[in-house]
């Protein structure tokens, strides 16, 4: 819901700066807000306003969008296919590794200069070149939260008074942040002193500044990818948190369906925080979602919540997205229950999970989650739960508890969904480094879950 007194928010931890305008007619001074309850099989939804007086010649503006997910299907052969690997690195090493995709951080030596990626284009193609002879793709770090100090524009961008640097003298709350400061440069160069000092990557002396919320900056983003696509020849982008409007988000798209099978990942922290606003990083991107390829919730982000947490707030499932985990690694076993492993190198080592699941064929696997009624293997215990991913003969089944202390769960098998004769049913657990040992179970076996752990069974004739 919104008004005509909204403008776009500063991003993620500026957010206080320059936080959002209440809409007048839905916030009505605290009076308004949002209710919901559930009626047998429907889920009643309510937005109001709350009491108040108008008079002769008031107009209220109550606007809304409706955002009905999931937004395109669920592509976990897309998923499972693409193996990313989140670091600037020798590509041999990196296809040896078993990784397909490499996203190209900035303060790296082709990407050195954050969402300025203009002044290696030569090296950057040829890193980009040999990855495609190997049948790789590469993205890279680019987006307009914040913008280089290296960036030529930097002086001509600052004579416009806060249209595209987000201004002090705009902002409306800025005691937490105190005088500018930032490095050294920017305290020396931008003598106004009307800036606010973001990232600063101290390996490539980049001090970044930060950026306003939506402004014409927008179109030489977009025309500076399209550049990028028709002569560095990137395949997509990894944005670290979104500070543009859907309108850019879809153009960005467009431009990047140049190029063939285009990627997209989104990185958020979690930002239910007084610093971020308290928002929920997927409610608040919610509306990019249909234009983005995979997910990576990541800082912060509590992976000892229940499964219904992560399931709306971190898998992207319920919008038809998979994605990756982050803060401390993650945790392999919950994280397969959703389709999700740590991302190479930047939070653990994926690559054992990997060699099971081609040695298996999950790629041509469907998955069906727990939350589907029918899913054909359960535990029989709520606070363990088990998704399966089935082929023809045999299928591999994801166990995770988050039970208060060690347990026993016996598998209750749907054996015709599954396709598998009963009798000449074997349930092993692969060899997996790291994550399990190798282990063989009778059909009616109770099997041992450790507390916060799970299982990667493989059930076969």
């Amino acid at each position: 819901m919104w008004d005509e007194n909204y403008e776009r928010p500063l991003n993620t931890n500026f957010y206080q700066a320059k936080p959002l305008n209440m809409p007048p007619s839905w916030y009505n001074e605290g009076k308004g807000g949002f209710r919901y309850e559930r009626l047998d099989n429907k889920l009643i939804a309510e937005a109001y306003s709350g009491k108040r007086f108008l008079k002769k010649g008031d107009t209220l503006h109550f606007n809304f969008s409706l955002l009905i997910t999931p937004f395109k299907p669920i592509d976990t052969k897309k998923h499972f296919s693409n193996r990313y690997y989140h670091k600037y690195f020798p590509l041999d090493s990196i296809k040896e590794y078993g990784a397909n995709i490499v996203n190209v951080h900035h303060a790296t030596a082709i990407n050195p200069y954050i969402n300025y990626p203009f002044l290696r284009p030569d090296s950057m193609k040829s890193y980009i070149d040999e990855a495609h002879r190997k049948n790789m793709r590469v993205k890279i770090y680019y987006t307009v939260r914040e913008l280089s100090n290296h960036a030529p524009e930097v002086f001509a961008i600052q004579s416009l008074n806060g249209e595209i640097f987000a201004s002090r003298s705009f902002s409306r709350n800025l005691k937490n942040y105190g005088k500018n400061g930032g490095y050294s440069w920017l305290q020396e160069h931008l003598l106004n002193d009307d800036y606010i000092a973001a990232w600063f990557s101290s390996n490539v002396e980049d001090a970044a500044i930060l950026n306003t919320g939506v402004s014409r900056w927008h179109n030489y983003y977009v025309e500076g990818l399209n550049w990028l696509v028709d002569n560095v020849g990137i395949d997509g982008l990894y944005i670290d948190d979104l500070a543009f409007d859907r309108t850019t988000m879809k153009r960005m798209r467009k431009v990047l369906e140049k190029r063939p099978a285009p990627l997209i990942d989104l990185h958020s922290a979690n930002q239910f925080n007084y610093n971020d606003g308290f928002a929920n990083s997927a409610n608040l991107y919610l509306e990019h979602f249909p234009f983005i390829d995979r997910l990576w919730f990541g800082e912060y982000f509590k992976y000892d919540n229940d499964p219904d947490y992560w399931l709306i707030e971190v898998s992207g499932l319920p919008y038809g997205l998979m994605g990756e985990m982050l803060q401390d690694g993650g945790n392999p076993y919950r994280g397969m229950v959703f389709g999700m492993t740590a991302r190479a190198p930047w939070s653990g080592d994926p690559a054992p999970l990997w060699k099971v699941w081609d040695e298996f064929g999950i790629t041509d696997s469907r998955m069906i989650g727990y939350w589907v009624p029918y899913c054909p293997v359960k535990t029989g215990n709520k606070d363990v739960i088990a998704t399966v991913y089935l082929k023809d003969g045999k299928a591999m089944v994801a166990v995770a508890s988050w039970a208060d202390e060690e347990t026993k769960i016996k598998l209750q098998i749907n054996w015709d969904e599954l396709d598998i004769s009963q009798e000449n049913a074997k349930i092993f657990a692969p060899e997996i480094k790291d994550f399990q040992r190798a282990a063989s179970f009778n059909i009616n076996d109770s099997i041992t879950i450790e507390h916060g752990k799970g299982l990667l069974l493989i059930i076969s004739n």
